[in-house]
């Protein structure tokens, strides 16, 4: 007979081990639609933690092939916008954000793009 103590910590185990898994094996990059576990990674919470707050700052996934997949832009604008980000920057001011890569220059050239298209700025 087994222990069910034991039973219980190796399967604590086992699914800590698959979740330290599953993160080293994302890869962001050259992605503009995110997966919910990618879009939890990128916004730096768990997955439950995501879909319970996803709602509160108007994320909204697009269903595709049975898939529920979140534009990487509209995450980066979320956590930009949010009420707690405390930016260093004047109230006003523009954010002077330095791309740390051709792909983030991209993307911020896409965002800006978009923002003026939609009248945000």
């Amino acid at each position: 007979m087994s222990n069910p103590e034991v039973e219980l910590s190796m399967q604590a185990e086992i699914r800590a081990l698959r979740q330290q898994l599953a993160v080293m094996r994302i890869d962001l990059l050259g992605k503009d639609w995110l997966t919910v576990e990618e879009a939890a990674h990128y916004c730096g919470v768990s997955v439950s933690q995501f879909n319970t707050k996803a709602g509160e700052y108007d994320l909204s996934p697009r269903q595709f092939m049975g898939k529920k997949l979140y534009e990487k832009n509209e995450l980066y604008r979320a956590i930009h916008s949010s009420s707690g980000w405390k930016s260093k920057v004047a109230a006003g001011a523009s954010p002077s954000i330095v791309p740390t890569s051709p792909q983030m220059e991209e993307a911020l050239a896409r965002l800006r793009r978009y923002d003026q298209r939609n009248g945000k700025r």
